[in-house]
C-alpha cells in the first residue's frame, strides 16, 4: 500500500528563454528560483525544459562551449535536447552532472546531491571536469548519492521513479515510508511544518492518512 499526498502547490509559471539563440548569451548570469510550494518551468531556446521543484534555485550561465547551468538549492527535472557538439552541464556543490541525451532529476541537499537518471545517460561526477577518474556514467533506473567524500550508485523500478517524480503532477506518494520520512517530504512543500510529538510513531511505515 502506499500513501498519496496533494501538495499544495501553486500554479506553475512557465518561462521562454533565449529564442533567438541556442542558448542566451547576457551580460549577467539569468537567475530562476521557486518559493516553498511553487513549481516553474523554464524552456531554453535550444528546446531544453527545466522543471523547478519547490523552495529551488537556479543558475543559468552561458559559455563559449557549452551550456551549463548551477542549481544553488533544490531539485529540477532536465529534459535535455542533446548537442554533442555543446554538452549540457549541471554542476550541484562538488559536483558535475554532464547530458549524453537524457532526462534525468537533480536533488541539492545541504550535505549530500542526489542523481536520478531517468531515460537515456548521463556522467556524474567531480565539478573539476579533468578528475574524470572519479567518474560515472548512470543508465536509466541509476540513482546516484553523493556528497563531497563519496559517490554510490543504487537501482530503483519504473514504478519508483514514477513515485519520485510525483511532484511533476503537484503530488507526493509514500511506499513502504516512515512517517518520520513523510513528515520531512511534506514539510519541503509547506511554511506551515509536521511535527510527531511522539518519538515512538517515527519509525511507522504504515501510514494510513489522507491530506
Amino acid at each position: 500500500p502506499f500513501l498519496r499526498v496533494a501538495a499544495a502547490f501553486a500554479a506553475v509559471a512557465v518561462i521562454a528563454v533565449g529564442a533567438a539563440m541556442f542558448w542566451p548569451r547576457a551580460a549577467h548570469e539569468a537567475v530562476y528560483a521557486t518559493a516553498v510550494g511553487e513549481r516553474k518551468l523554464v524552456t531554453l531556446g535550444d528546446g531544453t525544459r527545466i522543471e523547478l521543484n519547490t523552495n529551488s534555485v537556479l543558475r543559468l550561465a552561458a559559455a563559449d562551449d557549452q551550456r551549463k547551468v548551477v542549481l544553488e538549492r533544490g531539485e529540477a527535472f532536465f529534459q535535455v535536447e542533446h548537442d554533442a557538439a555543446h554538452p549540457f552541464v549541471v554542476i550541484a556543490g562538488t559536483h558535475r552532472i554532464t547530458d549524453l541525451g537524457t532526462k534525468f532529476t537533480v536533488r541539492q541537499g545541504a550535505e549530500s546531491l542526489q542523481v536520478t537518471l531517468v531515460e537515456g545517460s548521463a556522467e556524474i561526477g567531480p565539478a573539476n571536469a579533468r578528475d574524470k577518474d572519479r567518474s560515472i556514467v548512470l543508465k536509466p533506473g541509476d540513482v546516484a548519492l553523493a556528497t563531497a567524500a563519496s559517490l554510490a550508485v543504487t537501482r530503483k523500478s519504473t514504478s519508483e521513479l514514477s513515485n519520485d517524480l510525483a511532484w511533476r503532477r503537484g503530488m507526493l506518494i509514500f511506499d513502504r515510508t516512515t512517517l518520520a520520512e513523510a513528515a520531512s517530504e511534506f514539510n519541503r512543500y509547506n511554511k506551515t511544518k509536521l511535527i510527531i510529538a511522539d518519538p515512538a510513531m517515527t519509525a511507522l511505515n504504515r501510514l494510513q492518512l489522507t491530506y
